[in-house]
């Protein structure tokens, strides 16, 4: 995960105070490890391997008191689900749709109560990275969206790399170069926000 780089929050918020002074923008980057607990997923895999330690019941030679085969089925379930909670793979079966939906949800989430739309101009820019989900999301505020095309949102998120921080890094210099394009530094009136990467476990 790229927020457990050791130079991820140094370098990240050195970067954010660089982009910023060639812009009247205000970015925030926040780095989850997961947009969702895929909890249903966990269970469907419980229930599958306690099904599996049913069939391997039944085919055994000789009996089995139900006390046992009862504690076997629960054990299966309960110790398959809690093992796959931890893990990205559930991200992997919950399928491309799913994972921009909650990537998308969590960011939007992410933008109010980080408080980016608290700019006097409504120019804050969300830079979500979610691990499990292999995402960068950008959550431009009105006020950005009215002079940044959209294409060119969808061709700076391109620049962003999930799991590499140098690609990451690179990222934020091409939305730098995008905000100081197109809303140069002024000396107008300004919220700052820290510039340190927000991390969620």
């Amino acid at each position: 995960m790229i927020h457990a780089d050791q130079r991820f929050s140094e370098a990240v918020e050195q970067a954010v105070g660089q982009l910023e002074e060639r812009t009247d923008a205000e970015v925030v980057v926040v780095a989850s490890e997961r947009s969702g607990s895929y909890r249903d997923l966990a269970y469907g895999l419980g229930a599958t391997a306690s099904f599996a330690t049913f069939l391997a019941l039944l085919a055994l030679p000789f009996p089995v008191h139900p006390l046992f085969a009862t504690a076997d089925l629960l054990g299966a379930f309960f110790v398959v689900s809690w093992l796959a909670t931890g893990t990205p793979l559930l991200a992997r079966l919950a399928g491309g749709a799913r994972c921009e939906s909650q990537v998308r949800r969590a960011a939007s989430a992410e933008f109010h109560l980080e408080a980016v739309h608290a700019t006097p101009r409504r120019t804050g820019l969300l830079v979500y990275v979610s691990a499990w989900e292999r995402r960068v999301e950008l959550i431009p505020d009105v006020g950005l969206e009215a002079v940044v095309p959209r294409a060119e949102w969808s061709k700076a998120s391109r620049e962003f790399a999930h799991d590499d921080l140098d690609h990451f890094l690179g990222g934020l210099q091409a939305v730098g170069d995008l905000l100081a394009e197109h809303l140069p530094r002024t000396e107008g009136q300004r919220v700052d926000l820290p510039n340190a990467p927000r991390v969620r476990a």
